[in-house]
């Protein structure tokens, strides 16, 4: 049950980041509002358990910083839904002094090994009076009174928000009006969602308490009573009673229809990127296939991958891609094709019978007649005079001779 609150305020704050974002970044000081209360709760909810005791050694007093920024950070949320952006101003390094002066109180506590933070830990959660952590020390004041002025500083701003709304309304324009009375309506409902069943957990154990007057939550609200385990989920459900506020801005934008557009925007994103580059990829590749078939560069000896990018104006790593990702095949095994095949159509047109194997494979990019004989039983698995004689009807016997020192040419890539 406990962390189900944490599923749950991921799922909230999601929502609201997607819904809200495009139109006021503001958003995010609500987020972390509703990230900052829930850990408030959560920590409170392990202090009076007696599970998960490495869990509250992490978030006990580490955390008690930041939640001097929740009182501040809804403020300025309602400052940005006010102004229509994200506010940030000089006037929020004067709220954020709190939470300056507690970081500053507590960093003694930082330091001290893990172990001894589990043990002062499972000795809160045995504790019925909450008394806190009494071996740590700090630098102002003790870490017990954290917890109780921490509340009472979010509180004191947080009715400083609600006056800021209430006067904003009484002097502001219409349009002005209507934005500042659905966020009143919007805290009226939350507010009291919250506050009452704590006051009715308080009223429950003052009344119930063996010691009369005295607030001892854990022993009378806490053994045996799995209720206060839901208190947590009551902030991130409070959102789904305000559809208006969780799945619709106040321009009126429907949440969902955010989100599929979010969606689709990503996908299309994608889908055209993933065009372009193909795209691209095949105007890269027709550009270097209509270069190689017009000025058949692979005759030369010396043709390579670099002349090509020079030619076409692509990066050299692109123009390889083309050929290893588009055709399939290496840059080399491609150019020995291509300079097989013009040997080939040499040949048909007779250039065997006045130049030798050697010239002819000189005429086709070749650099040696060795290489040559090596591509060319690679793509025909046959010597070029072997090939002659079962294709063509004339031979020369010098060429016959030649095939002899083919036999006993070594094979070479």
């Amino acid at each position: 049950m406990l962390f189900t609150s944490v599923l749950l305020v991921l799922l909230v704050s999601s929502i609201l980041l997607i819904s809200h974002w495009s139109q006021n970044r503001g958003i995010v000081y609500l987020v972390v509002v509703l990230f900052l209360f829930s850990i408030r709760q959560f920590t409170f909810l392990l202090m009076h358990s007696d599970a998960h005791v490495e869990v509250l050694a992490l978030l006990l007093f580490h955390f008690d910083p930041l939640i001097f920024l929740i009182g501040p950070f809804f403020f300025y949320y309602l400052k940005s839904l006010v102004q229509g952006k994200l506010v940030v101003d000089k006037y929020l390094l004067v709220y954020t002094i709190p939470a300056l002066v507690v970081l500053i109180n507590t960093l003694p506590f930082y330091s001290y090994p893990f172990a001894e933070k589990v043990a002062e830990s499972a000795a809160v959660q045995g504790n019925y009076y909450l008394d806190g952590p009494t071996n740590f020390s700090t630098v102002f004041f003790p870490l017990k009174y954290q917890v109780g002025v921490g509340a009472l500083f979010n509180l004191t701003i947080t009715l400083f928000s609600f006056a800021y709304l209430i006067r904003l309304k009484k002097s502001g324009t219409a349009s002005l009006k209507k934005k500042v009375s659905v966020l009143i309506n919007r805290i009226l409902v939350v507010i009291p969602i919250l506050i009452i069943p704590n006051l009715i957990l308080i009223g429950y154990a003052l009344i119930n308490s063996p010691v009369k007057g005295e607030l001892i939550i854990r022993q009378v609200a806490f053994e045996d009573n799995g209720f206060v385990f839901f208190m947590p989920l009551l902030l991130p459900l409070s959102f789904f009673l305000i559809p208006s506020w969780l799945y619709t801005d106040l321009e009126g934008v429907h949440a969902f229809d955010k989100i599929r557009a979010f969606l689709q925007g990503l996908w299309q994103r994608a889908a055209g990127h993933h065009a372009a580059a193909s795209a691209e990829k095949s105007a890269d590749l027709e550009c270097i296939l209509t270069y190689i078939e017009t000025e058949k560069p692979y005759v030369k000896v010396d043709f390579s991958l670099h002349d090509i990018s020079l030619v076409v104006n692509i990066p050299r790593i692109r123009v390889s891609n083309c050929f290893n990702k588009e055709l399939n095949t290496s840059f080399p095994a491609y150019r020995n094709k291509l300079r097989v095949a013009h040997a080939i159509s040499l040949l048909r047109r007779g250039a065997h019978l006045n130049t030798s194997i050697e010239g002819i494979a000189e005429r086709s990019g070749f650099k040696s007649k060795s290489i040559f004989y090596s591509a060319f039983k690679e793509e025909y698995d046959m010597t070029p005079t072997e090939w002659m004689k079962k294709n063509l009807e004339v031979a020369k016997e010098p060429l016959v001779q030649e095939s002899e020192y083919s036999k006993n040419t070594s094979h070479v890539v």
